[in-house]
């Protein structure tokens, strides 16, 4: 086997235990990655906490995003598109009864103070079909007022 075989063997095998990886994130360490960086974002001024939320990364690429009191992006680190935009009409990919996703986030992470899990449906990165997905959302302490969020796909 040619040395060029041998590489992309090896980087087909690094791309299949990422993604295998990915695939088996649990729900504990999506709260453990929000409550981290509730943690950054209470005792760091805005600048530094989005800094720190848009280079974590746990299990892979799963990340954790953050949403104001005005149902408004702070910092989505795969999708930057959204910083700043309005959140409150964002649905969920369940074509019949879909919900204002963003909008049961900020109602579930008031509603529990030590947050809670919203389930919904949404495309993986690349696909066009949506996808059972849960995230854990809690509002973190301070005066900013931010809900952090992090998902997996069930």
């Amino acid at each position: 086997m040619s040395l060029i075989s041998k590489v992309v063997v090896a980087l087909i095998m690094l791309v299949g235990v990422q993604v295998q990886a990915e695939d088996i994130c649990k729900k504990e360490q999506a709260q453990e990655a929000v409550e981290k960086m509730c943690a950054e974002i209470e005792k760091n001024d805005s600048a530094k906490a989005i800094e720190a939320l848009k280079k974590f990364r746990y299990c892979g690429s799963n990340y954790v995003w953050v949403q104001d009191s005005d149902i408004k992006m702070v910092v989505h680190p795969t999708r930057p598109k959204l910083d700043g935009s309005d959140l409150k009409l964002e649905m969920d990919n369940n074509g019949n009864g879909s919900k204002a996703l963003f909008v049961e986030f900020d109602k579930m992470a008031r509603k529990n103070k030590n947050g809670g899990w919203v389930d919904y449906l949404w495309p993986k990165p690349g696909a066009e079909n949506a996808t059972p997905k849960t995230s854990f959302v809690k509002l973190c302490k301070g005066d900013k007022k931010w809900i952090a969020g992090s998902g997996i796909w069930k």
